[in-house]
């Protein structure tokens, strides 16, 4: 037998109250799932449906001042693009947090064509992985270049003298102190596993070691002094002893007369090992260089080793190589190094992590590449081509009497 209570006015009221009270959640067809309302996000501008009107077509292309920021993995747009100011992109692009360099470090590091120092981040961090489209094309004419032809081993010389004869190929030297990784990178650079020997044991590179890189070069004959051959490489890569521990002062010697004397020298790449500190013998280095005007990348190697903290560890270590950098280049007259080409940046390599014909630009050899190829005096689009050494004059035709001399 069912009972049925009468319902007092107070408990209609409050059931009343219950069933039209709005629910924080809405409920849906499952019933063990709730979701959130559809709320607009504050980040997020509300699209509310336009008007056609006559003015629709002129405000097509109109950006509106509330555009969010893109994020971070999205690719930039150029900075020809239409609607968008130069100076405003700039901006944007500054203040978008760089998370090129996040992940786990064996990855980031493999898959990494360029590690360089950004000192003008805004980021405690100064490290970048970031390519443009620009960029992405040099890198892959750079690789070209190393891979085209296979490396070759030229000769080894113990002295100035000892050296071959050479007024056409440019050359770069690789320098660095005694166990740093040279004859790792140098076999990373070229693309091959056994172009130098690599050994644990410090200062077993007693000789100057000189490496055929790149694909033969279109050089007029009469270029080529008589009775030499044609050369068969475009560039010539040294390598030297260690300067520092267990070295000699005749490895010494013999290096510091190159760097004076070798006319075809066109450039010096320093590597430094990012588990160190700037050394003293670092430092002096840098300043020998500086003393002779010769251009300079500045590599650190080994960024593999300080496995997830590799950010952190080459961040420090090129923040102090870049204000060394400055100060010597202000002590000689602001003439050493170029702030505008890729070659005054700092690189950052881990050319041990695999071997040199399956990293290829990876582990930020890439990078090293372009800057060397800089350089050398190349080009870097599509293709790599030779500057020209000489630059005709354009101007207008004057006699040699109507020159005026000032005294």
């Amino acid at each position: 037998m069912l009972l049925l209570r009468r319902v007092t006015p107070r408990e209609l009221r409050l059931c009343q109250h219950t069933y039209t009270r709005k629910a924080p959640f809405s409920a849906s067809p499952c019933p063990c799932i709730r979701q959130r309302p559809n709320r607009p996000s504050p980040s997020r501008p509300i699209q509310t449906p336009r008007e056609k009107d006559s003015n629709l077509d002129r405000d097509r292309n109109a950006r509106p001042n509330d555009d969010p920021l893109p994020a971070p993995s999205q690719p930039r747009a150029s900075a020809s693009s239409p609607g968008r100011p130069l100076a405003i992109q700039q901006a944007r692009e500054s203040a978008t947090p760089d998370t090129s360099t996040s992940g786990p470090y064996k990855q980031v590091l493999l898959t990494s064509k360029s590690i360089r120092h950004n000192p003008l981040a805004t980021s405690p961090i100064h490290i970048t992985t970031r390519t443009s489209k620009s960029y992405t094309q040099q890198l892959s004419a750079a690789d070209k270049f190393f891979s085209s032809s296979p490396c070759r081993f030229l000769y080894s010389a113990e002295a100035l003298r000892h050296h071959s004869m050479n007024n056409v190929t440019p050359e770069i030297v690789v320098l660095g102190s005694s166990n740093v990784g040279k004859s790792t990178f140098l076999n990373a650079l070229v693309g091959q596993p056994k172009a130098a020997r690599v050994s644990q044991k410090p200062g077993r590179t007693t000789l100057m070691n000189a490496y055929g890189v790149g694909p033969l070069p279109k050089i007029p004959r009469g270029l080529v002094p008589k009775g030499m051959p044609p050369p068969r490489h475009s560039l010539v890569v040294v390598d030297t002893p260690g300067y520092g521990f267990k070295s000699q002062a005749s490895w010494g010697d013999a290096v510091i007369k190159y760097l004076q004397a070798r006319r075809t020298l066109r450039g010096a790449v320093v590597l430094l090992s990012s588990e160190k500190k700037l050394l003293p013998e670092d430092k002096w280095m840098l300043r020998t260089l500086a003393e002779a005007n010769t251009r300079t990348v500045v590599v650190l190697t080994r960024a593999d080793k300080a496995r997830n903290g590799w950010v952190e560890t080459c961040s420090l270590l090129a923040d102090v190589v870049q204000q060394e950098v400055d100060r010597l280049d202000q002590e000689f007259g602001g003439k050493w190094k170029d702030g505008q080409d890729a070659a005054s940046r700092i690189y950052i390599t881990a050319a041990g992590m695999e071997s040199p014909g399956r990293l290829r630009n990876g582990g930020g050899i890439g990078g090293v590449r372009t800057a060397i190829l800089e350089m050398a005096g190349f080009t870097l689009q599509e293709t790599v081509a030779k500057k020209a050494d000489t630059v005709a004059y354009t101007g207008p035709v004057v006699s040699f009497d109507d020159i005026e001399w000032r005294t």
